[in-house]
């Protein structure tokens, strides 16, 4: 894919000195760069897939190639994604055809359901989320260009997801620990394909476990999950691993404490404030400072306590 962008102007010349033969090339080209994928680089910002997304529909629009376009749409929905613009990528997956492939359908699925549950649509999004599971569950093997779009683990947790912000847990728990099992069992060739799921199921299985009171299990899980979001992902993607790294040390942090290990739970507390105070982690400082006051509180280190409380006091009145 890094190719391919570096090679862009080619096909963009093509397309514009031979509309008819150029067009497609180019509108595959563009798709190849949006279409998601793990090659252990920096990922393309959501703006820069955006617009390559938006590129390619109106290069498929002036061709006859109804299925380019299809996966052009498809991509675009899920660019609208990344880019937080929920409610737009909600109307766009609904402007896939329905006659798109199987797989394509899927993954069109898989955005919608995420893209509901960004604008607050969470029951819409379970049965979304559900069908998309069961598509995924009944499709034959994909050829090596739809396994880029999307697969059953990458559904799993978004069912998982959704069904723990509807307030069902336990089922949440069984979706995640599903999606968790399917991963372990799969070879490093199937894994760089949704290699990004893994540290997200784990991390998220401990939020629901502690929700749940189940702090033991939700440690047992922890060091596997800490271990997922370590290495060259967490180089790749900061983004999207600081957060989850820091609301992972947070939920390990409160169910050390409610086990009864306060020092532990301050040492994962101290860890969590650490990784939030560097840039892609400072959304999550106001739950790690409030964290890490109650675990000063358990322990008795006043002082420690009230200096964190006034930080975290200042914090919310910015």
């Amino acid at each position: 894919m890094g190719l391919v962008r570096i090679l862009l102007p080619l096909p963009r010349a093509a397309a514009k000195w031979a509309p008819e033969k150029g067009g497609p090339l180019l509108g595959a080209a563009l798709s190849s760069c949006v279409t998601p994928s793990w090659a252990g680089l920096p990922p393309p910002s959501p703006a820069r897939r955006l617009a390559w997304a938006e590129e390619a529909v109106e290069v498929y629009r002036g061709t006859a190639d109804t299925e380019g376009l299809s996966r052009a749409l498809a991509l675009r929905a899920h660019a609208l994604l990344l880019s937080g613009r929920f409610e737009e990528a909600c109307t766009a997956a609904t402007a896939v055809p329905g006659e798109a492939s199987w797989a394509l359908t899927a993954f069109v699925g898989d955005v919608r359901a995420q893209a509901l549950a960004g604008v607050g649509r969470t029951e819409e999004a379970v049965s979304v989320a559900q069908a998309c599971v069961e598509a995924y569950r009944h499709l034959s093997a994909p050829d090596r260009r739809d396994r880029a779009l999307g697969s059953l683990p990458g559904a799993l947790r978004t069912y998982g997801m959704v069904l723990a912000a509807v307030g069902r847990r336990e089922e949440s728990v069984a979706v995640y620990e599903e999606c968790a099992a399917l991963l372990a069992a799969m070879s490093l060739r199937e894994l760089a394909h949704v290699e990004l799921v893994r540290p997200q199921v784990l991390a998220e299985l401990v939020g629901v476990l502690r929700a749940l009171g189940r702090y033991g299990d939700a440690l047992g899980v922890g060091p596997e999950a800490r271990e997922a979001l370590r290495g060259p992902l967490a180089w790749a993607v900061p983004e999207i691993v600081l957060p989850l790294r820091v609301r992972l040390l947070v939920d390990l942090a409160r169910c050390h404490s409610a086990t009864g290990d306060p020092a532990e739970a301050g040492a994962c507390a101290v860890e969590a404030v650490a990784e939030a105070r560097k840039p892609h982690g400072v959304g999550e400082l106001t739950s790690a400072l409030d964290c890490l006051a109650d675990v000063l509180g358990e322990l008795g280190q006043t002082e420690k306590e009230s200096s964190t409380r006034r930080e975290l006091a200042e914090l919310r009145d910015t």
